[in-house]
């Protein structure tokens, strides 16, 4: 592809993010002159591919590991002045970081050193910040811990959600890695400084599969409403009720307290009202098992929940 930028850039990176950023760095034209995929086996590769040949941008993939002889070599052979990295599941060994003269710039969606980690979105919402960011910053051999590059600071709307913070948050990684490798086209030397030491917020995963996305009932009403939407649509809150899950989307609070124990439905005219630690959760729309997405006065309607009825059993 014709490219009005001389600066040669490897691409690394699995969508959603890496499909947004690149998708703006060809845009722009910035000369790409290799793209690393994630592993065949993530479900994200066929995409990525898919996307990287539609723009006729060469692939550089690997069959195990990227510390492989023929991997290196292939990516030794671009010649690459910086690679940029959105969103990667894996460690890069030392031998990786080694192909690429002007370092690896990692794009992470929160403002380091603070919320380390691959799920940033959520986290920040359920600890009720009001603002995030986007951080460049050299690779190392850990995960976020590279000498800062650039910082740019984005506020968290009241209502948002994981959705809607992923979103925003992918275009402005977009736009800030144009605006570094446009900086970088015209001065090769890069200022960076260190993060500082300490202790921080992490962002780890929140997964199903050990039940980190269930809900605590005794928990304030105010933080289980800040939980549902940090999941919310990727992950989903969830509870049991009558013995079937139930994915909670969106809801409600008053931190007014009802008297039943947490978890307890407390309210079942007009809005589903179920009882915490502190306040009610008005839960909005849900999935209850295996049924489509309803609001709460629908759900209300069809399975005819009483005051009393136990949430999380």
């Amino acid at each position: 592809m014709d490219s009005k930028y001389q600066k040669r850039v490897l691409f690394v990176g699995m969508p959603d993010m890496a499909l947004v950023c690149l998708s703006k760095l060809v845009s722009d034209g910035f000369n790409i002159v290799g793209v690393v995929p994630p592993h065949k086996s993530d479900a994200t590769y066929n995409l990525m591919c898919s996307f990287t040949k539609s723009v006729k941008l060469p692939l550089i993939t690997y069959e195990n590991s990227l510390d492989e002889i023929d991997f290196i070599h292939k990516v030794r052979q671009l010649n690459a002045d910086i690679a940029v990295v959105c969103s990667y599941n894996k460690k890069f060994p030392p031998e990786f970081l080694k192909t690429v003269k002007g370092g690896f710039v990692n794009c992470h969606p929160s403002l380091l050193p603070e919320y380390r980690g691959a799920n940033p979105y959520s986290h920040v919402i359920i600890n009720d910040e009001k603002e995030t960011g986007v951080t460049l910053h050299f690779m190392d051999e850990n995960f976020d811990t590279g000498n800062i590059i650039l910082q740019h600071k984005v506020p968290i709307d009241k209502k948002e959600t994981m959705g809607t913070l992923f979103n925003k948050m992918n275009y402005i990684c977009a736009q800030s890695i144009s605006k570094f490798l446009q900086q970088y086209e015209m001065e090769s030397e890069i200022v960076s400084y260190p993060q500082p030491e300490g202790e921080f917020k992490k962002a780890p995963a929140i997964e199903s599969k050990n039940l980190k996305n269930f809900i605590d009932w005794e928990k304030d009403a105010a933080y289980i409403e800040r939980f549902v939407r940090s999941l919310n649509p990727f992950i989903s809150a969830m509870t049991n009720f009558r013995g079937v899950f139930v994915k909670v989307y969106s809801a409600d609070f008053t931190e007014k307290k009802s008297k039943e124990a947490p978890g307890s439905i407390c309210s079942v005219k007009d809005t589903l009202g179920v009882s915490t630690g502190n306040g009610i959760l008005f839960i909005k729309s849900l999935q209850f098992g295996s049924y489509m997405i309803s609001d709460a006065k629908d759900f209300i309607q069809k399975f005819k929940p009483q005051v009393g009825e136990k949430m999380g059993v």
